[in-house]
């Protein structure tokens, strides 16, 4: 019965979810990549039709220096796990040059679209707390193994990768979570995007 009430209580965000998921997915079976990205940014921006007020992209400093200070801390860690495991697999530890119009295309068609969507507008309805933060993480990893693995046809490497953004997506849920606003996650998602895909071992 709680189960129950949880899911009608929660019908038109999961609804939305699903919506917006199912059409990338199929935006990639019909259409090429550069559009299926803008298809999948301008939809997840819609739903802040649905969340009028807008509070989360309020002016917030302390947000913003919270998603540099946590990028740093955390990011650095994630390189010097890469670096020593290229030691013990005796490989080299590389940094791959990346376009500057694919580092926008990762800030303001991928991160900032996500964390409207995923923070700002699910975790707000789902629940600004630990349990809805795990919640909207889960939905978070599901939604890029579909889009990402099933929907894109790729290697089993792309799909394991696709269910390990539940981690990152805790880091996003957590900092939306403390500070309110939706600049510490996105800073936070855009510099883990970049540092994952242009860090590497040759």
């Amino acid at each position: 019965m709680k189960e129950k009430s949880w899911l009608i209580k929660n019908a038109v965000p999961l609804a939305v979810y699903v919506f917006i998921i199912l059409v990338i997915f199929l935006s990639q079976r019909f259409l090429p990549p550069n559009y299926v990205i803008s298809i999948a940014a301008m939809l997840m921006f819609f739903p802040i039709l649905l969340k009028a007020d807008g509070k989360f992209f309020r002016s917030d400093l302390r947000g913003v220096l919270i998603g540099l200070g946590v990028s740093a801390v955390l990011l650095s860690i994630y390189t010097l796990v890469i670096f020593l495991y290229g030691l013990y697999v005796d490989k080299s530890l590389v940094w791959n040059a990346l376009p500057v119009s694919f580092i926008l295309t990762q800030l303001l068609m991928v991160a900032l679209p996500e964390e409207v969507f995923f923070r700002g507008y699910l975790q707000t309805k789902i629940g600004n707390n630990i349990k809805g933060i795990i919640i909207v993480s889960l939905l978070f990893a599901v939604g890029h193994f579909i889009t990402l693995c099933l929907g894109g046809g790729h290697n089993v490497s792309i799909c394991s990768q696709a269910i390990l953004t539940f981690f990152p997506s805790l880091v996003m849920g957590y900092l939306y979570f403390t500070t309110k606003s939706l600049w510490a996650s996105i800073i936070f998602h855009f510099f883990a995007n970049i540092v994952h895909i242009a860090i590497g071992l040759s």
